[in-house]
C-alpha cells in the first residue's frame, strides 16, 4: 500500500536562491586528503588499524564480514574514491562480450516509453531495489570532481558533454536486521554490501545501455550528487538525517546513478509527508552518538564547507560525524536505524505510511506508537549471527 503524491518540483524545491555546483573536495571523506585541519582525523579513520574487541558486534568475525562486504566496491569500482574504473568505468570496449555482437549496432526501438520500461526491467533484473529517471540537472554535477589515488587527492574536471541528457537513479536496499545493530559492525557490513551491490547493478546496467548503441556513465558516490538526482527521479524526499527517504524502505538504501544519452521518459518527483513528519520527529537527532544532526527547523546556514550553501534542509555536521566513526572503529547508521520510516513492508507499517501522508495531524500519535512498539532500538549483534528458523 505504497502511498505518495506527485510533486511539482524535484530537489530544486529545497533551494533558496541560485544553486551553485559543489566542489567535491569539500566532501567530508575527501577533506582529510587536503585540509590540514582534517588530516589527523584522516589518519585515525583511514590508516589506523582497528583491533577487534571482546564485545558483540566488534569481534573479528564482525570485522571480517565488513571487509568481505566492501570487496567488490573497493577492488572493482571505488566509487567512494572517485570511481571511473572497473564497474564505474566511463567506457568499456566489450572485449569479453559473449555472445559477440557486431560493432556499430544501435537499438531499432525509438519509443522512449518502451525503452524506459526496458531500462527499469533490466535495472531490477541486475539487482536494483528501485529505479527512476530524470532529466539531468547539471547543477548536481560536481565541479570539479575529486579523486582519491594512491598518491593522494587529485582534482579532476567533470567533462560530461551535453549529449548526456538523462540520469537513471538506482536505490539498493540494505539489510534491516544488520542495520538494527548500528553502530556495531553488522550495520557496516550492510552498508558495504549495499555499495558492492550498487556497483554491480550500475555497472551491468551501463553495459546494457552501451550494448544498445548508446553512451552510459555509471557512478557511485562520484561524479554527481546522488540525493538530488534521486529526488528528481521520483525515488523520495530529503529528511532530517540528511538522507533520502523512500516510500518503500525509508532511508535504508544506497544510491547510484547512470548518466546517459539514451532517450527516456522522466519520472515525476514525489512527496509523501516526510518534511512535516521530520518537523515533528527528532529521533535521529536524539540517537546520534556525535550529536551531528540538527534539532528544530531546517535552515540554510551550513555547519562548515562540507555542507552546501543555499539549500534549506537539516544540515549534518560531517566533521563530528566522521570523528565518531574514527572513535567507533566502524561507521554508524543510527540515523537510519532509528528513523520511523525504516520499516519492512507489512499491513501495519504501510498503513502508518499512508497515515503520515494523508493525516499529518496524527504524526505525534504515530511517533508514540513507534516508541511503544520499540522500533529503532539497537539490535543484538549476537542474535544477528544466530541461524534463522
Amino acid at each position: 500500500m505504497t502511498s505518495f503524491r506527485l510533486a511539482e518540483q524535484g530537489a530544486e524545491r529545497y533551494a533558496v536562491g541560485e544553486i551553485v555546483t559543489y566542489d567535491q573536495k569539500n566532501e567530508m571523506f575527501k577533506r582529510p586528503f587536503w585540509d590540514p585541519q582534517m588530516m589527523d582525523l584522516g589518519e585515525r579513520f583511514y590508516r589506523k588499524p582497528v583491533m577487534p574487541k571482546d564485545k558483540p558486534g566488534y569481534r573479528l568475525q564482525d570485522q571480517a564480514l565488513v571487509n568481505a562486504a566492501w570487496r567488490l566496491e573497493n577492488e572493482f569500482a571505488q566509487g567512494v574514491r572517485g570511481g571511473r574504473m572497473g564497474f564505474y568505468d566511463w567506457e568499456w570496449d566489450g572485449h569479453y562480450n559473449y555472445p559477440r555482437v557486431p560493432d556499430g549496432l544501435t537499438l531499432t526501438e525509438k519509443d522512449p516509453a518502451s525503452i524506459t520500461r526496458g531500462i527499469k526491467k533490466a535495472a531490477a533484473f541486475f539487482g536494483a531495489s528501485l529505479a527512476g529517471i530524470c532529466e539531468l540537472d547539471r547543477r548536481w554535477l560536481y565541479s570539479p570532481a575529486y579523486l582519491i589515488t594512491p598518491e593522494g587527492g587529485k582534482v579532476v574536471e567533470n567533462n560530461i558533454s551535453d549529449d548526456f541528457k538523462y540520469a537513471i537513479a538506482i536505490a539498493v536496499e540494505m539489510d534491516y536486521e544488520a542495520i538494527s545493530c548500528s553502530p556495531a559492525h553488522p550495520a557496516s557490513a550492510a552498508t558495504g554490501t549495499g555499495y558492492s551491490r550498487m556497483a554491480f547493478t550500475t555497472g551491468l546496467l551501463a553495459q546494457y545501455i552501451r550494448g544498445m548503441g548508446y553512451q552510459a556513465i555509471p557512478c557511485g558516490n562520484d561524479t554527481a550528487c546522488s540525493i538530488p538526482i534521486a529526488i528528481d527521479a521520483g525515488l523520495g524526499e530529503i529528511a532530517r538525517n540528511g538522507l533520502l527517504i523512500t516510500p518503500q524502505f525509508g532511508p535504508r538504501v544506497r544510491l547510484a546513478k547512470i548518466l546517459t544519452d539514451l532517450p527516456l521518459v522522466p519520472d515525476r518527483p514525489i512527496e509523501f509527508g516526510v518534511w512535516d513528519f521530520c518537523l515533528a520527529c527528532e529521533k535521529c537527532a536524539k540517537k546520534c552518538p556525535s550529536q551531528s544532526i540538527m534539532y528544530g527547523a531546517p535552515q540554510t546556514e551550513p555547519h562548515n564547507i562540507s555542507n552546501r550553501d543555499g539549500i534549506m534542509k537539516w544540515h549534518i555536521n560531517a566533521e563530528t560525524c566522521l570523528n565518531f566513526w574514527a572513535l567507533n572503529g566502524t561507521d554508524c547508521s543510527n540515523c537510519i536505524r532509528t528513523c520511523p520510516f525504516n520499516k519492512p513492508p507489512g499491513l501495519l507499517h504501510d498503513g502508518v505510511r499512508w497515515g503520515i501522508m494523508h493525516t499529518p495531524w496524527l504524526n505525534k500519535l504515530f511517533l508514540w506508537g513507534d516508541d511503544v512498539f520499540g522500533y529503532g532500538r539497537k539490535g543484538d549483534s549476537v542474535d544477528f549471527w544466530m541461524p534463522e528458523g
